[in-house]
């Protein structure tokens, strides 16, 4: 239980807050056109600002559905708080400069203008959500509109339970009291919450007391009836709340959904928001068309040098494993002989990794070409085209041979959950100094379970460091 609030409210204070970081966008929009050109309109250079204005607005709009920047708004920190605003101008910025690029539209706006729009807004923004944040709590607190939660659990839980609840509590609710329904603790107080009730008095003491909500955390075996205590509960016209802690693995996320007409409860390692994957597609697609433009222009040089030293196709193509065990093929500049395959055998007892993986230094199958397009990373290159046809993501976890793939464990498994990808946590964090296939595993498991648009972007910039100064590949 992430946070004690109740849907209306969640709903209610996210569209405010979305409205307030709309309303900051127009406003830091015609402040940094007044400093810029010393006037405020739409449509100055006929309708090219009031085109970017919305582009804006619905860029914003798009980032608000698919990543949900604000979970624990109330929660949040100054520092906290201005990292949030931060993150959701640089990513819309982002897209709005790969859009910019797409359709070659980026010389007709003020580099200054953009510039003084990102860092008003920031500031603008982040100042307003202060305020907000302020006031309605003020408000909420003014005119008593809390819900009040009853807690209903054992007396093995209720501690546990109570504390995790006040660790995560806010403003918009109050947990007023406790039932404990296995053993008669009533008149005694747990975290200065008192137990107001049993199992026998628990309907009287509901009916005659303020009561919005109701938390239950409880094995059916625990209770003689759970299911005519909820009916009992709906009947009151009270919201309930079934903890599923008590019902399930112990898995990242639990959902109720309905399948092939079926309502379930379904186990996920983690739950993808389908509009943050949606993004991430355009990302890719948006990625690889313009990787595989400069695939074409590095190709035009490094081809030729591929066949003079080593005669044969200068693609090295060679089938892995993808999404959840499909199999695809692979495509990089050939870095090696002929006859690299044949020859892994014979050189095994020189493999530097433990567990699956083959890694060697000074590898003799590999070229002299071959070093050189590797220690850049040019040899990557051909793998915009598995981005492009949905076989591998720009960034991802490491797509495994089929030879390791048949060796696997069936926790391993776990990595292969979302697409491999042409960069990831493993590329960018030493890869030449991890010996441990352990560590790659522990890497890609890192990636899925914090996985975001913006630790994607975070981890294409440092790839670029990384290509640049030529750290990591070997």
């Amino acid at each position: 239980m992430s946070q004690v609030m109740t849907g209306k409210n969640t709903d209610l204070y996210r569209i405010y807050v979305q409205i307030l970081d709309l309303a900051c966008l127009c406003l830091s929009f015609f402040i940094a056109m007044w400093i810029r050109f010393g006037v405020i309109t739409i449509k100055l250079q006929g309708t090219l600002y009031g085109l970017l204005l919305l582009l804006l607005v619905l860029s914003h709009i798009l980032i608000y559905n698919v990543h949900d920047f604000y979970d624990g708004f109330y929660k949040r920190g100054f520092y906290d708080e201005f990292v949030n605003v931060f993150q959701i101008n640089l990513v819309a910025a982002l897209l709005v400069s790969g859009i910019f690029f797409f359709f070659q539209a980026g010389s007709y706006y003020s580099r200054f203008f953009l510039a003084s729009l990102l860092l008003i807004n920031i500031l603008i923004d982040y100042i307003a959500r202060q305020y907000f944040k302020v006031f309605s709590i003020s408000y909420y607190k003014k005119n008593n509109i809390i819900n009040s939660f009853l807690l209903i659990t054992t007396k093995d839980q209720v501690c546990s339970i109570v504390r995790k609840m006040l660790d995560n509590k806010n403003w918009q609710s109050q947990i007023t009291g406790i039932a404990v329904i296995d053993e008669n603790m009533t008149g005694q107080v747990v975290a200065g919450i008192p137990i107001v009730s049993d199992k026998d008095n628990l309907i009287d003491v509901i009916t005659k007391s303020v009561v919005d909500e109701v938390f239950i955390s409880v094995r059916h075996s625990d209770c003689f009836n759970l299911d005519e205590l909820i009916l009992d509960l709906e009947n009151i016209g009270l919201t309930i709340h079934l903890s599923l802690s008590n019902y399930a693995f112990n898995m990242r996320a639990r959902t109720i959904n309905t399948v092939y007409g079926h309502n379930v409860l379904t186990f996920e390692p983690r739950v993808f928001n389908k509009g943050a994957l949606l993004l991430k597609r355009a990302e890719d697609i948006a990625g690889s068309l313009i990787g595989i433009i400069a695939t074409v222009i590095v190709g035009i040089f490094v081809v030729p040098a591929i066949m003079i030293e080593s005669p044969g196709p200068f693609i090295f193509s060679q089938t892995r494993v993808g999404k959840n065990g499909r199999r695809f093929r692979i495509y990089k500049f050939r870095s090696m002989y002929m006859d690299a395959e044949k020859r892994k055998k014979e050189l095994m007892q020189h493999n530097e990794m433990q567990g699956l993986m083959f890694k060697m230094k000074n590898d003799p199958r590999v070229t002299k070409v071959g070093r050189f397009i590797r220690k850049t990373s040019i040899d990557e290159l051909p793998q915009f085209f598995n981005v492009l046809l949905g076989d591998m993501s720009l960034v991802g976890t490491r797509p495994p041979t089929e030879d390791e793939f048949m060796h696997y464990e069936s926790r391993f498994k776990q990595r292969l959950v979302m697409r491999p990808g042409i960069t990831g946590l493993w590329q960018v964090s030493g890869r030449n100094k991890i010996k441990n296939f352990e560590d790659v595993l522990k890497l890609d498991m890192a990636f899925i379970n914090n996985w975001s648009i913006m630790l994607d972007v975070r981890i294409l910039i440092k790839t670029v460091v990384y290509v640049l100064l030529r750290l990591g590949a070997e």
